[in-house]
């Protein structure tokens, strides 16, 4: 790490620090899927014919899904959960047609994560999440995950089940979500906490005044974007850097997507947050002034 960067988070923080708890969810899955295959929805299979069809993709596909990470070197198991490319996609289109189930692991709210963590962790899984068409295509599969959890259908999740729900009584008195009815505008008294799908939940409203703003006449004050911890602070970031490597440097030319914009920046200082799945996850803007580009 750089003299000038300090971390306060533990990268990867948002999966569990126990490998062998990670691989059993994903254990888990894998054999539900496996036990009651479905056809695949039409964007799982327009990305499954990409790599199929794409002679580099489909030996990078192959071999991020039998090579060892560097972090799992010593795992005695020496193979990952998902093992093949028809699973893969099975596993992808499963979790797009389902809301998150509560568990009280980091990983919670993010089961893609926990499936990409082995494979993304190879050589061959990097480069080949770099490709634009492969980044594309996963965008819309994310896209049409997210459609789905605007639709009563992912309220499924949004119960009191002690093992799964979000409402457990378990979760609702600990934590960063206990008083939930106080804190957050919802309606206890009703079927989901008055939530109409699971994105509504997730962007759940605080109650008037439970976050006032800090010093909201002050310009040289910046407040928090969202409910995030701080994760990483680097000065003098470049406009160009190595970010791929272990210490991970801020690379604002890639950041920025090439924006022209990018150069004002060079110097300065990044903040990174860590957001958690339970935390607000409504966005404010921590300055005032005016977007020019996005």
């Amino acid at each position: 790490m750089s003299t000038n960067s300090r971390r306060t988070r533990r990268i990867g923080g948002w999966l569990p620090a126990d490998q062998t708890e990670l691989k059993n969810w994903v254990r888990t899955l894998v054999e539900r899927v496996k036990a009651n295959p479905t056809p695949l929805s039409p964007v799982v299979q327009d990305f499954k014919t990409l790599v199929q069809n794409d002679p580099e993709l489909y030996m990078l596909f192959n071999e991020m899904l039998t090579q060892v990470p560097s972090k799992y070197i010593d795992d005695p198991s020496g193979v990952p959960e998902v093992r093949d490319i028809d699973t893969l996609f099975q596993v992808f289109n499963q979790l797009i047609q389902e809301a998150p189930t509560y568990n009280t692991s980091p990983q919670v709210g993010t089961p893609i994560n926990a499936v990409l963590d082995w494979p993304m962790g190879t050589t061959a899984g990097f480069a080949a999440f770099l490709k634009d068409n492969v980044n594309a295509q996963f965008k819309k599969m994310l896209q049409a995950w997210g459609q789905f959890l605007t639709t009563p259908a992912s309220c499924a999740t949004l119960t009191t089940n002690p093992l799964s729900g979000w409402f457990n009584k378990a979760k609702l008195h600990s934590g960063v979500l206990a008083d939930f009815a106080v804190v957050f505008e919802c309606n206890p008294l009703e079927p989901h906490y008055g939530y109409t799908s699971w994105d509504a939940y997730f962007t759940r409203r605080f109650w008037p005044m439970i976050r006032p703003v800090a010093y909201p006449d002050d310009d040289s004050y910046i407040v928090n974007a969202c409910e995030a911890a701080a994760f990483n602070w680097q000065e003098n970031v470049n406009l160009l850097d190595t970010f791929w490597i272990k210490a991970q440097p801020y690379s604002l030319a890639h950041m920025m997507n090439n924006d022209p914009n990018a150069k004002l920046f060079v110097g300065g200082t990044v903040y990174q947050g860590f957001l958690s799945a339970t935390s607000y996850h409504r966005w404010h803007a921590p300055v005032s002034g005016k977007i020019v580009s996005a």
